[in-house]
């Protein structure tokens, strides 16, 4: 995720940490999705393999996916902005929501 993409998130009055704040560039998806539990945090990616965690975490992890090509930071900014000012009241469950130029898909997680 582009680093300009957390002023947005943090904007929309969210406390936003990224990989590279915690020197943490390269960790596997499941220890990530593992850490986002303990903190109670929201995945927010580019990366659409957040999409196939295993079940176990799948079930509890909320996860917003932004796909987008070619990866225009500008063009991220804006469809993160709708897309969490439209979604942030449901973003308190397991749920993905995915974001693309055409379309933002909802779902809740069981």
């Amino acid at each position: 995720m582009p680093i300009s993409i957390k002023e947005v998130i943090h904007d929309l009055g969210f406390d936003v940490f990224t990989l590279h704040d915690f020197n943490m560039l390269g960790i596997l998806n499941g220890e990530l999705a593992k850490i986002t539990l303990k903190e109670k945090a929201i995945i927010i990616t580019l990366d659409s393999d957040f999409l196939q965690l295993n079940k176990s975490l799948q079930k509890k992890s909320r996860i917003v996916y932004i796909k987008i090509h070619p990866r225009d930071p500008k063009k991220i900014r804006e469809l993160l902005s709708n897309g969490l000012k439209k979604y942030t009241s449901k973003l308190n469950t397991p749920c993905k929501l995915i974001i693309t130029e055409d379309d933002t898909t909802f779902d809740v997680i069981k």
